[in-house]
């Protein structure tokens, strides 16, 4: 296992506290900690700090900083639409045809994970329920629902790239 992934592992929950009070959310802070544990794996053995912790944590911040910028981002557009200025009115074939067979290679892609995380996914994204909720749903940890999440979004990340 990298050496990050280790860092990350055993600061995660003093991590989950730092990015819930810059999130303002626990769910959100938990959604930036497993982007964060993403790009740490992503960077393998590559980046070898002095100060794991201390990446560790920059890493974070930065991937909070960053949904703090793209929830302002929506926020712009919704009132642009809201307001009517939205400029084009009509989608271009390419881009439908593009996205139509995006949603094709997601939907296979959670059709073929195993019945306990595509159940959880679901909870999570499509009924906004907490970590916690659904473990108490599930009967299952909240380190339970973490990893099916993992799995789901890392699935879900490979078919994206692909």
């Amino acid at each position: 296992m990298p050496v990050l992934t280790d860092a990350f592992l055993h600061h995660y929950r003093e991590l989950l506290s730092f990015l819930s009070l810059r999130t303002g959310s626990r769910d959100t802070a938990q959604d930036c900690a497993q982007d964060t544990w993403i790009k740490l794996s992503e960077s393998g053995d590559r980046a070898q700090p002095e100060n794991q912790r201390a990446y560790v944590f920059r890493v974070a911040a930065n991937i909070a900083t960053d949904w703090h910028r793209r929830l302002a981002r929506e926020r712009q557009a919704n009132e642009r639409y809201a307001s009517g200025l939205t400029g084009q009115t009509e989608a271009d074939t390419l881009d439908v045809a593009a996205a139509r067979q995006t949603l094709r290679r997601l939907q296979a892609v959670l059709l073929a994970q195993p019945a306990r995380s595509l159940e959880i996914f679901v909870l999570h994204r499509h009924e906004g329920l907490t970590y916690r909720a659904i473990a108490e749903h599930c009967r299952v940890s909240v380190s339970a629902v973490e990893k099916h999440m993992m799995r789901v979004l890392l699935a879900c990340d490979a078919a994206l790239q692909a």
